[in-house]
């Protein structure tokens, strides 16, 4: 995730050390990752770019009760810095506000990806009784746009009175919008939505070419397309800054956007650009299989949200800790690593160490390679200094 707000305006979200200090962190050479856990495959929508391709019930074989205890133990154990509760819809099943309250009761910090529908108000009172921080909520666009993507009639509606719930009772809400080439045009009504609804942050995902999301490619940004929603998101937030909103605005999946951002800064304010390349220094890049990992409803381990297919071990037969600390799988250990085995362009890119060659679930889907090049990397040759400026001007 990308703090656009921290980045070009210093807003500070509290979040910051975790954000850009994580590499840091590291303790005997080995990541703390957040930790995405998919409780169950069920979901009460069908939405058309859902990584976890999820279906009307569970899948067979979720993990039981005693079993999910028994890894956010380990979790807590190993120090993760947070898990962050996601599906299919995680309250589709019915023991994880449980599940939430036990990971409050250890003090193991929990979130919640949602898409809101299952909060009515006695879920909205329970989840806050159980100490439930913050709910990751998505919205796809005007409510006609969402409806459609979503596949049912009045999810728009049913969604935003979830988000004024959560808000009532003092959860603070991130509001999720992935863009694509079906929804780019409402990007403006989703930051007036925010602000409306005193959401305090917006995340806006990049397509991963994952789950139903993987059929999706044909109606991905294009370059020039993705340069400009993600310049509408820098005007957005320069001006949400300037008339005092306290929004904290994220890009997510595409660290492409890391290298934008000191681009921008160079040309309007080298120095600032200086001091915000350290920060991101922070954070190496994408991070996944680092301080990102993800276990399915199976209990099979991965090296992020969006790698449903490839699995790195199972909980059931080795503990996450151990799995993670050993890192014995070949994908694992080279993601620890990476950039000797990325494409050249990527080696040779002068912002490799603000980006460490995108997502890997993106690069895989569309090239077949897990190794090849992330087709999202929006940034000329000349921009990552593989054209000199001179070459350029004298042709």
């Amino acid at each position: 995730m990308l703090s656009v707000s921290n980045l070009l305006c210093d807003h500070k979200a509290g979040n910051e050390k975790l954000r850009y200090g994580h590499k840091a962190a590291d303790r005997n050479g080995t990541p703390r990752p957040v930790v995405v856990w998919g409780v169950t495959r069920a979901c009460n929508l069908r939405c058309v770019h859902c990584y976890a391709s999820a279906t009307p019930g569970p899948a067979p074989g979720e993990l039981t009760h005693a079993e999910g205890i028994a890894l956010l133990d380990d979790l807590k154990g190993f120090d993760v810095p947070a898990v962050l509760f996601s599906g299919g819809e995680p309250l589709a099943r019915k023991d994880t506000p449980e599940l939430i309250g036990h990971a409050s009761s250890i003090g193991l910090t929990s979130t919640l990806s949602t898409n809101g529908l299952l909060i009515d108000d006695a879920m909205a009172d329970r989840l806050a009784s159980l100490g439930l921080k913050y709910a990751g909520i998505s919205i796809d666009g005007v409510p006609e746009r969402h409806d459609k993507l979503r596949g049912k009639p009045g999810a728009f509606l049913q969604t935003m009175a979830a988000i004024d719930r959560c808000r009532h009772r003092g959860i603070k809400v991130g509001m999720r919008f992935t863009v694509h080439g079906l929804n780019r045009y409402d990007l403006d009504e989703i930051f007036d939505l925010c602000l409306e609804h005193d959401v305090q942050r917006l995340c806006v995902y990049h397509l991963a070419y994952s789950g139903r999301g993987g059929s999706m490619q044909k109606v991905d940004l294009t370059a020039t397309q993705t340069r400009d929603v993600v310049d509408r998101i820098f005007e957005r937030t320069r001006e949400c800054q300037r008339n005092g909103h306290n929004l904290e605005v994220l890009t997510v999946d595409n660290h492409s956007d890391a290298a934008y951002v000191l681009l921008a800064l160079e040309q309007t304010d080298p120095q600032r650009a200086q001091l915000v390349r350290e920060r991101l220094a922070g954070t190496g890049g994408n991070r996944s299989g680092c301080n990102i990992a993800a276990i399915d409803p199976m209990g099979n381990v991965h090296y992020d949200q969006f790698t449903w297919y490839y699995n790195c071990g199972n909980v059931r037969e080795t503990p996450f800790s151990q799995l993670w600390a050993e890192a014995s799988d070949e994908r694992l250990s080279i993601l620890r690593d990476r950039k000797p085995h990325l494409p050249e362009r990527c080696q040779s890119c002068r912002f490799l160490d603000v980006c460490n060659g995108n997502l890997r679930t993106r690069a895989e889907a569309a090239t077949g390679d897990w190794l090849g090049m992330d087709p999202s990397c929006y940034l000329t040759d000349e921009e990552i200094g593989r054209v000199p400026v001179a070459a350029v001007t004298s042709a």
